[in-house]
């Protein structure tokens, strides 16, 4: 048989559980060519959702105030990150250091930071799954780097 509780017992506090986003904020841009400066590193980190690594240079306008980020995967064994020949990560990197990494040479991605680039800006309008995504989750993103103007 339950029992009541007594004046002695544990109080319980009533909460309402609600959740608070604390995400990135992408905000959206004019698309095109723009000069950013890249200010920021993030990762490489495993994304469970996708099975595979990622990193993410934040890149600021030089235009207007605001930042566009530059999603890249490098992999997806669970182990490490890659950077294969054919892979975004590794075209960035060589275009920031000016030429090839070396056989065996760590690709550190601090290569980035400060360093000044032509940068293609577009509206991330799909989702994981290629469908249209609604207006209003739609975001500006760096889709490409052009070329290093500023070492």
């Amino acid at each position: 048989m339950p029992t009541r509780p007594t004046a002695r017992a544990a109080t319980v506090v009533a909460t309402t559980l609600i959740p608070v986003w604390g995400g990135v904020e992408y905000p959206r841009h004019d698309e095109g060519v723009r000069l950013v400066c890249i200010s920021k590193v993030q990762g490489p980190e495993w994304i469970i959702r996708f099975g595979r690594w990622s990193i993410r240079l934040e890149a600021a306008l030089t235009d207007e105030p605001g930042v566009a980020s530059y999603f890249m995967n490098m992999g997806s064994n669970r182990e490490r990150p890659a950077a294969g020949r054919g892979s975004k990560y590794y075209a960035a990197w060589t275009m920031a250091n000016g030429g090839p990494p070396a056989r065996g040479q760590p690709m550190d991605p601090a290569i980035f930071v400060g360093k000044f680039f032509r940068a293609r800006i577009a509206d991330c309008d799909k989702d994981s799954k290629k469908q249209n995504k609604p207006a209003e989750e739609v975001y500006s993103h760096v889709s490409e780097l052009i070329e290093l103007v500023s070492p």
